[in-house]
């Protein structure tokens, strides 16, 4: 039996892309910097799903798979410039038998094992398809596709609506269902804008709930996996061993004025569409995000900013004095894009559910709520209730408490401190909308300063972002000299005083 293959060995990117390519779920993403071999691990797992289906044995003992698995994107000459050289790479065009009329094929003959004689004895009948969308809709481009898996390569360009037809085109790749094992989608793409559709999708988790009728379906599988690699100046930075020495250092001091395309494309960074720089750059979604759990030995901290888009967030520190932030507490309209506008009583009410919710039994001593010193004095308010505080605490059912100050200096760098320390903090993945804040929703005011002069104060600007980030700042003054270790004096023994821009007797 002659077989046309080729021995090729590949070297690994790093553990990343390892666990990426070994990962079964039905939905998995990878996420990294230009130069990071995640298009030709996207590539290498297509090739993965297709050596785990099963087969039959002919009369000869030979196992015989067969599996279709396609990659789609949006125009060919795409296709032709960025994703082929990485096929060619794990897979050269001379081999087997490529067809360059679209959409383009490659059938090969996979040898998975042999005899002590070197005869085949596990092979798969291999076919890719390249396909793109161009003019056309999804539904147009996707129809009639029965494969065991797709690729979406660089799955931020491509039509949010893609996913959906795709869910009814994986596992039918032409052959016996019961032949079909593991079916999946597989996307790959730099690091998305926050208001694109994959960040939803790989870092807000917003699929459906696994259900009992899903998780028969998937068995020990995964609905969706996210593997983000690590930023190229980072130093455990994926396939440096594959790039020329200093690559990604070139690039960023090429593109020193496109700090998004650095931040995205080099770093591995998530930004927002808009301008303005973030006003707290050293937040790293990779170190920072992660599950956190309740710790119901140490007090949790409340931390609110009022008005008519108020938010909080529910905070602790840790016996070595680490901040973490556990849940939020944000109103959003219908769309799930802008805010609702909110009145104390509903803020409390609201606030009260998601302890209730999350945070059960929490006994009255060991919660201790803060808010803006700004809002005792009331004097903004748009709403109908004569004053803010007090509708919020009946509406809560806790004692209220200032914050210690509202100077954004010192806020600011309590966030900063935490942020800058080795574990110094962290954010449940639930908290959505205040790690959007953190990657650059929480920006300040892009400085229009004619003569070109760096502006010495910048303004932070008034966005939806501006709240969440607002009342996890004032939780996180809480804790043992943290005033005092911010400012650099020595810790015990000063009077405790309220540092504020208001009269603190207006408005009480």
């Amino acid at each position: 039996m002659s077989l046309e293959i080729e021995t090729r060995v590949l070297n690994s990117p790093g553990p990343i892309s390892d666990a990426f390519l070994l990962s079964r779920a039905f939905i998995k993403i990878i996420i990294g910097p230009v130069g990071s071999a995640k298009t030709m691990t996207a590539l290498r797992a297509l090739v993965e799903v297709a050596k785990r289906q099963k087969g039959r044995v002919d009369g000869r003992g030979v196992l015989w798979r067969k599996a279709r698995v396609g990659v789609i994107r949006e125009t060919y000459p795409n296709i032709e410039k960025n994703t082929l050289p990485s096929w060619f790479d794990v897979f050269p065009e001379e081999l087997g038998k490529f067809t360059w009329k679209a959409p383009y094929t490659h059938r090969l003959q996979l040898i998975l094992a042999e005899d002590e004689d070197g005869n085949a004895i596990d092979v798969v009948d291999f076919e890719i398809e390249f396909r793109a969308i161009g003019d056309r809709s999804v539904e147009e481009a996707c129809r009639g596709w029965q494969v065991a898996a797709v690729m979406v390569d660089e799955a931020d360009l491509q039509p949010p609506e893609l996913l959906a037809f795709l869910t009814g085109r994986v596992g039918r790749g032409g052959i016996d269902a019961a032949m079909m094992v593991d079916p999946q989608i597989i996307l790959s793409l730099n690091a998305p804008y926050m208001d694109n559709w994959v960040y939803g999708l790989a870092i807000e988790k917003n699929l459906g709930e696994m259900t009992d009728d899903l998780r028969e379906v998937l068995g020990d599988r995964e609905l969706l996996e996210v593997f983000i690699q690590p930023g190229g100046r980072e130093p455990d930075a994926e396939n440096l061993h594959n790039l020329p020495q200093g690559y990604y250092q070139v690039q960023a001091a090429a593109n020193k004025h496109r700090p998004d395309y650095v931040a995205r494309m080099i770093d591995n960074k998530f930004v927002p569409m808009q301008h303005g720089q973030p006003v707290n750059p050293q937040f790293d979604y990779r170190t920072h995000v992660r599950k956190l759990e309740w710790d119901r030995s140490r007090k949790l901290i409340l931390g609110f900013d009022q008005g008519l888009f108020a938010a909080a967030v529910a905070s602790q520190r840790t016996t070595m004095g680490h901040f973490r932030t556990l849940r939020e507490a944000v109103m959003f309209r219908e769309d799930g894009k802008t805010l609702a506008k909110i009145g104390p009583t509903a803020f409390g009410q609201m606030c009260k559910a998601m302890l209730n919710e999350h945070f059960f039994d929490l006994h009255p001593d060991m919660i201790r709520v803060v808010g803006d010193p700004a809002a005792w004095a009331a004097s903004d308010r748009e709403d109908s209730e004569l004053d803010w505080i007090k509708a919020f605490r009946k509406a809560l059912g806790l004692p209220v408490h200032r914050a210690k100050t509202n100077k954004a200096a010192l806020r600011n760098e309590a966030i900063w401190r935490a942020m800058g320390e080795r574990d110094g903090y962290a954010v449940d993945e639930s908290c959505k909308h205040l790690i959007r804040g953190h990657l650059g929703g929480y920006h300040y005011r892009k400085a229009e300063i004619s003569d070109g002069e760096t502006r010495g104060h910048l303004e932070i600007a008034d966005t939806i972002h501006t709240h969440v980030c607002d009342g996890e700042q004032y939780a996180a003054l809480e804790g043992e000299h943290v005033i005092a270790d911010i400012r650099g004096t020595p810790r015990g023994g000063a009077t405790v005083r309220l540092d504020s821009n208001f009269d603190v007797f207006a408005g009480g």
